[in-house]
């Protein structure tokens, strides 16, 4: 307990477990809960995704929406031959051909080739989606490089979630 200086009074500002004590605790609830709802109604908002923008040397406008540099693990075994960096983008045109989805992946993929070749990598993938909603189905190109240093690509029809 502490001694009030002028009061006269004595005060136990810890949490007791008595009838008093207990309304403290319920009220500390109570303050709370209003703080975190106050909280979670004001500060947050609509879940929008986040993108840039990119011109293409075609003239086509693609949304970057994620480029990552992401480290070759299996397992957890480090495999640093599987390192690579990751862009996910929304395709300018979804309902176009294979090809001419392949076409516009390997633009995309010149975003981050460069970076790929000076940081030694042999990998890289680019994810192209329909839509900004990350949902559904979308092609995964998986980019090797060769001795020559000559890029292939293989692309892969994904689904993002099993139920898709």
């Amino acid at each position: 307990m502490h001694a009030m200086s002028g009061s006269g009074s004595t005060r136990n500002w810890g949490w007791r477990t008595g009838t008093a004590g207990a309304l403290t605790l319920a009220t500390a609830i109570t303050i709370s809960i209003a703080v975190g709802a106050c909280v979670g109604l004001t500060g947050c908002g609509e879940n929008r995704p986040v993108w840039r923008d990119q011109a293409l040397p075609s003239g086509r406008t693609v949304k970057v929406t994620s480029c990552l540099l992401t480290w070759g693990i299996e397992h957890d075994e480090r495999t640093p031959g599987q390192d690579s960096f990751a862009l996910e983008f929304v395709s300018s045109t979804p309902g176009a051909t294979p090809a001419a989805r392949t076409q516009e992946a390997r633009e995309v993929f010149e975003l981050i080739r460069g970076a790929s070749e000076t940081w030694g990598f042999k990998h890289g993938s680019v994810a192209g989606f329909p839509t900004l909603e990350r949902k559904g189905k979308y092609d995964l190109y998986l980019f090797d490089r060769a001795a020559d240093g000559q890029w292939s690509v293989k692309q892969e029809s994904r689904k993002v979630f099993i139920t898709d």
